[in-house]
Order: C-alpha cells, then structure tokens, then sequence
C-alpha cells in the first residue's frame, strides 16, 4: 500500500487556443508541469525535514518521484511511511507489529524480541523528550569519567570493541518509565558498544534494550500514545496548485499571448 500524489495536466486542451502556436506552447506547459512536480517533490522533502525527528530518515527513504507516463509525474510515500503520512492511532498496540518478524519464542509458546533504543543520534533525529534524556545521560556519563561520542582507545591507540560500559542511570527528572510503559527506568541497564566496520572506521553505539513479548508480561504495554498525521502530501498539492494557478500557467500564458 502506499499514497501517491499525481501530476497530469490536459497541456494540450489548454494551447488549443493558440492555434498556430499550439505545439510550442504545449512544450511549454509540459515542461512546466514537471518543474512543478520536482519543485513540490522538494517541498515536500522541506517541510519533512523540518518537522520530523527520530521518523526522519525513515520517512525520506519512503519517498518515491518518477514520470510514470510522458507529462505523468507521481510523488509517493511508500508503506515504510505511511505511518508518519497518515498518523497512528492513540492506544495503537505495536506488539504485532514489532514482533511480526526476526522474533524468538519462549518454551511457552510466546514470541519475544529485544526492542533497541538508540540515545547516540544527531539531535537534529532526536524528539525533544529524548534530548531531554541525553543531556541527563551525558551528566551523568561525564560523573563517571566516560565520554559521550569520542571513540575510547587502548593504550597502544588502537580503539576499543565489544561492550565497553554498562549502566544503570534511572530516569531523568520530568519523564516516566521505559519504551514499554511498565515500571522499568528509562535509562537501566543502558549499555556502550564500539566496533569496526567494514569500512574500517569505528562505530559507538549507546543502546537500552526493552523487551516485547506476546505473553502476558506484556499485556497492557507497548500501546502508541498516537501521532498526528502530517499529511505532508496533501499539503503539498495544496501549494502546488497556488504555484500553477497564480504563477506558472500566468507566466506560460503572457509569453504566448
């Protein structure tokens, strides 16, 4: 499933009137239409970059924008981002959803995932609750003498790998418990990894973990707060047409009156 937002415009209905000057000016207006449609494909990548955080990365990846057919030009968001395009529900329970697949499952027949969460983001993906954690998180890691991004080495300037630190910091004053909404701190059992890549540039990681589980340990947890549409399509095509009807078909016009 995915939202696509269409670009198709009768070009030739519409240089009809000009007469001998019919198919200049429908060239025109088809090259009109697709700087409109590359104009609002960016518009709509602003507007995303300006309102999203943590969903960020994943909604741009969703975004799609081809010529279909010739003058046919389609804006997509893909299934990966229609949570983002159309909301979520408030109370939405994410335990199908997060253990549909990759899942282990217990001798008791339940599935079960660890759930990671990521404090070591940009903050420019980060919401404002949790930049509100990491600036707890890095008080407290500078009271234990570790840094928060720099790379940790050994004494022969190798860098260190493998699980470095692990620790258990509660939570910061003004926020609740955990991803799962029991009782469990948000910042227990908050763990430091480092390693190599492929690449061979070296990665740090600062990571909880919180389990899912479709057994009752779960029951009554992992419900979404709920997320407003952004509706960054509909938006879109509302400023687009603006653009056509008070600026880019008057300027084709005047040219070819």
């Amino acid at each position: 499933m995915s939202i696509k937002l269409n670009f198709n415009i009768d070009a030739g209905a519409i240089a009809e009137q000009f007469n001998s000057f019919k198919l200049e000016v429908e060239q025109d207006l088809n090259k009109a239409v697709a700087n409109l449609a590359a104009i609002t494909d960016a518009k709509v990548k602003e507007m995303a970059s300006q309102e999203l955080h943590t969903s960020r990365k994943d909604f741009m990846d969703s975004l799609g924008f081809e010529e279909v057919a010739p003058g046919v030009w389609v804006i997509s968001v893909d299934e990966s981002g229609l949570w983002v395009e159309e909301g979520i529900d408030a109370n939405k329970d994410m335990k199908p959803g997060l253990l549909a697949e990759n899942f282990k499952t217990s001798k008791e027949g339940h599935r079960y995932k660890a759930i990671p969460f990521d404090y070591g983001s940009p903050p420019s993906q980060q919401t404002p609750s949790t930049q509100v954690i990491v600036s707890y998180l890095k008080q407290q890691l500078k009271k234990e003498g570790v840094p928060f991004r720099k790379i940790e080495r050994n004494t022969d300037g190798s860098p260190k790998v493998g699980k470095l630190h692990e620790f258990d910091f509660g939570n910061p004053r003004g926020t609740r418990g955990g991803p799962g909404k029991g009782n469990t701190p948000v910042l227990k059992n908050l763990s430091i990894y480092q390693s190599v890549t492929k690449t061979g540039n070296v990665r740090r990681d600062i990571l909880t973990f919180r389990t899912v589980s479709s057994g009752p340990g779960s029951q009554g947890k992992w419900h979404h707060p709920g997320l407003e549409a952004k509706k960054f399509l509909d938006r879109a095509l509302d400023w687009a047409m603006k653009e056509w009807e008070e600026k880019i078909l008057p300027e084709v016009m005047e040219k070819w009156k």
